[in-house]
């Protein structure tokens, strides 16, 4: 798809030219049940949605639990090319928004799409997990936002904005809601006027769910210190059940060992979380406004877990599927561990917004934000897939950032409307945490000082060349430092000059299984353990100019055209220094220098570039049939250079002594790959889209909205990788080392021509609600919200369309079926509003869909969708 200049023209054209024939066919009719207006803050000055010459979409609390929205995570499905996945590993969701995202969701990463609270720049992805409950409204807005909020946003960002404190109101209302799996969820706001300039509002939730997984303990896996602990009061399954894939296919396994059925209640897949926000508003004068908010987040669940893609395990020729795993009946909802979940996240943040409309014609406004996140989790990582079986650990993780925005801007009806600020943002990182290969080695990262410092400068001005006609130029400059000091990764294997049966073991027990499960399960969590391997301190510094060109004209009173030209920047960032050592090739030994250190052969800079955009946008929006018809159709054009995507890669290859089946070492040397998650820049990628948007009442008490969006997206010049996804099945290959192999050539691809993940071409969204009204005074107001999603692929992989020796490749590709999402409801409100009662039901056609793709162990996993839920709401007000 090499996008030509003279269809990008002719498809923006045709794109004004849709809503200009609305414009000159408005007719007069009566208004009675005209839209409400909906005010953003888009251009951080209050703005109708309607008037706002960017691409973006609200939503107010009414609609967020409308459609059952606790969280970012739950957007997906509601703002136009928008995809929102979730990371198991990092208990954090992945953004994607016009086919661009970062699944780099560690320390090491920025998001792709800037994420701010109350109109503050937040970090760390894991704080969109916190619940929106209590909020005003959420924008999401597409397209580079770089001159106005800066910090990654390349192809858009996202608002919450909490509700303030009412000054001159008493109120407050409760709500409680009851679901499927035993979820209970309870919330509460009270807005207390305490005075005519001073007013304070308190919001709370707190919401429990059992997992909707079918989940069981194996104690047949290697690692088995968990089981005893986490199993009490499981179920035995009956006598007659298959055995599972690890009792089949390990040499350890006994035959008398059956699984047991994981209590649901605090397995992968619960929900346990709770939060509560204190917002202050003063307002001592009409010219000054402060409000200060306090808010805290736990989240004390099992966290996620990915799990297989049955349909793609059946495609398999030999035989192998989810059945083969974990038994008869088994689906992508079905899991056998033996390593519990658990997660301790918790967030605290301050943020503050003042403002002094200090003359008649401008205002002064200070944003500052101050936020502690700390988090500890626990994972099984291959959930019995293979039998190296792997697990992951945070051990104690804290996240500090804050930041301060200064601006000035213009605030009367001058033909020159400008903002103009200063923005700092820091933070810093100490993370410790463990990755388990039972039968092989642990790895610990130890960063205690991992730091962001960004700084920008900005301003933006619409100038009025005429009535109709307004011009808007922007520009910021960026400067992001990245740091690390004291990092080190550590390593704990075993001593293979130790004989096989010997009763010393160094620090890790290989294929001593019963030994290694006499360890404590906090063995591998104390850094004293290790060794040193690398030494991480390093630092970089990117820093960019960003513009936009806008120009918008008024057709009609109620009809707006816009065109602009925008950039976007995303810094670069730090990998891990990767040391290799010297080792003979006869026995595998490293070599050590006359102080006893290892020689290093080599050192690796995984450091990555900065990614670049530029954008496009031709738009049209418009008011019609007397306010009662909402229309917006955007056309965008992106080029990405330097795009970041981030995959596993091989950094160099070492020498190790081979071992046979039970573990007794062979005396042959080969050469194993030490394999790293590396981020790295594609050279150029381009997107092109449409995206069309409508909110109707086509009568009284009726309304229709929703969107519809086209898109196609490529990268556009060679990328040559190493194969990196299912890589034994795919070529065939018996030896994982030889499939990892940097330098076999028959392994490498050229990327070049593939899309860009999750970008369907088609997809489109249509929600209706209709109020009957009551003789007595109450409605009632069913619900139904339907979404559509063409086929598309979850990795930059695209592995249909590339040739392999296996062939057939529908058995481990990352493609991803078109769906259908379907949410109804039906809501009672009393007379007078004060109180409701809902009935709702989400994902009623139970459809599965994945959310991201990995390959490996020949099967393809990930996160999938939430079978159908349903549950009763009700809501008091007083």
């Amino acid at each position: 798809m090499r996008i030509k200049k003279p269809l990008t023209f002719a498809i923006a054209m045709a794109n004004v030219a849709v809503v200009s024939a609305w414009a000159q066919e408005d007719s007069q009719q009566d208004d009675d049940w005209a839209l409400e207006e909906v005010t953003v803050t888009a251009t951080k000055r209050e703005t109708n949605l309607m008037d706002t010459p960017v691409a973006i979409s609200a939503f107010t609390q009414e609609e967020l639990d409308r459609q059952g929205i606790k969280n970012v995570k739950d957007l997906g499905n509601t703002i136009p090319n928008v995809d929102i996945g979730y990371d198991a590993s990092q208990s954090s969701p992945v953004i994607s928004m016009r086919g661009v995202r970062s699944t780099n969701t560690s320390e090491l990463g920025d998001p792709a799409v800037g994420l701010h609270f109350d109109g503050i720049y937040s970090a760390r992805p894991q704080s969109a997990m916190a619940m929106m409950f209590d909020s005003e409204r959420v924008e999401a807005m597409r397209g580079p936002q770089g001159t106005l909020y800066g910090r990654n946003s390349t192809v858009g960002a996202i608002n919450v904005i909490s509700k303030r404190p009412v000054i001159d109101e008493f109120e407050g209302s409760v709500g409680v809601e009851l679901g499927r799996w035993n979820q209970e969820l309870v919330k509460g706001v009270i807005n207390i006027p305490v005075s005519d300039t001073f007013a304070l509002r308190a919001s709370f939730m707190d919401e429990t769910r059992d997992s909707y997984l079918t989940g069981y303990y194996d104690a047949n896996q290697y690692d088995n210190r968990y089981i005893d602990a986490d199993s009490l009061g499981a179920s035995t399954l009956s006598d007659d059940a298959e055995r599972t894939f690890t009792q089949n296919g390990n040499w350890w396994a006994s035959e008398d060992v059956s699984l047991v059925r994981a209590d649901a209640d605090d397995f992968y897949g619960n929900v346990d979380q709770q939060a509560v926000r204190i917002g202050a508003l003063w307002e001592p004068s009409e010219d000054i406004s402060w409000y200060a908010v306090v808010e805290h987040y736990e989240d004390k669940s099992a966290g996620g877990i990915n799990t297989i893609d049955c349909d793609k395990a059946d495609e398999r020729d030999d035989g192998v599927n989810c059945e083969t795993y974990y038994g008869s009946g088994a689906d992508e909802y079905t899991v056998a561990v033996n390593v519990p979940g658990e997660l301790d996240l918790t967030m605290s943040a301050f943020r503050s917004n003042f403002r002094w409309d200090f003359s008649d014609s401008m205002a002064f406004v200070y944003n500052t934000g101050y936020a502690v996140q700390n988090r500890s989790n626990l994972i099984d990582v291959d959930a019995g897939r293979n039998t190296w079986d792997m697990s992951m650990s945070i051990t104690d993780a804290e996240n500090v950032s804050y930041s301060h925005e200064l601006q000035l801007q213009s605030t009367d009806d001058a033909p020159l409307q400008w903002i103009t600020g200063l923005f700092y943002f820091h933070e810093t990182n100490d993370l410790n945490g463990y990755f388990l290969a039972s039968l092989d080695n642990a790895v610990f990262w130890r960063q205690p000082d991992r730091t962001v410092e960004a700084s920008g400068a900005f301003a933006q001005a619409t100038y009025s060349l005429t009535d109709t006609i307004h011009l808007t130029l922007g520009g910021r400059y960026t400067q992001d430092k990245k740091s690390d000091e004291g990092g080190n990764n550590l390593s704990c294997t075993r001593d293979w000059s130790i004989e096989w049966g010997a009763d010393e073991y160094g620090c890790f027990p290989a294929y001593d299984q019963a030994t290694f499960n006499t360890l404590s399960t906090g063995y591998f969590a104390d850094d004293s353990i290790y060794t040193v391997e690398t030494y991480n301190d390093t630092s970089d510094t990117w820093s960019n100019a960003d513009y936009r060109i806008g120009l918008d004209y008024d057709l009609t009173d109620d009809v707006m055209l816009y065109a602009y030209v925008a950039t976007g920047f995303k810094s670069g960032g730090l990998g891990d220094v990767i040391y290799q050592y010297e080792q003979d090739p006869d026995t595998a030994e490293y070599i050590y220098d006359e102080d006893g250190n290892r020689v290093v052969a080599g050192t690796y800079d995984t450091n990555y570039d900065e990614e670049s955009v530029v954008t496009w946008e031709f738009g049209a929006k418009g008011t019609f049939l007397d306010g009662r018809l909402n229309l917006a159709n955007t056309f965008f054009f992106s080029q990405y250079k330097d795009m970041q995507l981030a995959a596993p890669d091989t950094a160099y290859t070492y020498y190790v002594e081979e071992r046979d089946d039970e573990g007794n070492l062979t005396g042959d040397i080969t050469t194993e790959p030490y394999v790293i998650y590396l981020t790295k820049n594609a050279a150029r990628a381009e997107i092109m889209g449409m995206e069309f948007e409508f909110d109707w009442a086509p009568y009284p008490n009726g309304r229709i909205s929703g969107f519809a969006t086209w898109m196609k997206t490529e990268i556009t010049s060679d990328f040559w990788n190493r194969w990196n996804f299912n890589n034994q099945s795919l070529f065939e290959i018996d030896d994982w080392g030889a499939a990892h192999d940097n330098s076999n050539e028959e392994l490498y691809r050229n990327l070049k021509g593939n899309e860009l993940p999750v970008s369907p071409e088609f997809s489109f969204t249509i929600n209706y609600d209709h109020t009957f009204e009551l003789a007595h005074g109450g409605a009632i107001i069913p619900f139904v919200g339907i979404h559509w999603e063409d086929e598309s692929y979850l990795t930059y992989w695209n592995v249909d369309k590339h040739e392999f020796p296996v062939g057939d490749t529908s058995a481990y590709d990352d493609s991803r079926d078109a769906f259908w999402m379907v949410n109804a409801s039906v809501k009672y409100v009393s007379p007078d509003d004060q109180w409701n009662v809902e009935a709702y039901g989400n994902n009623l056609t139970d459809e599965v869909v994945p959310y991201y793709a990995d390959g490996s162990d020949g099967l393809v996993s990930g996160p999938f969708s939430t079978p159908m839920s349903y549950g009763v709401r009700f809501n008091y007000n007083f």
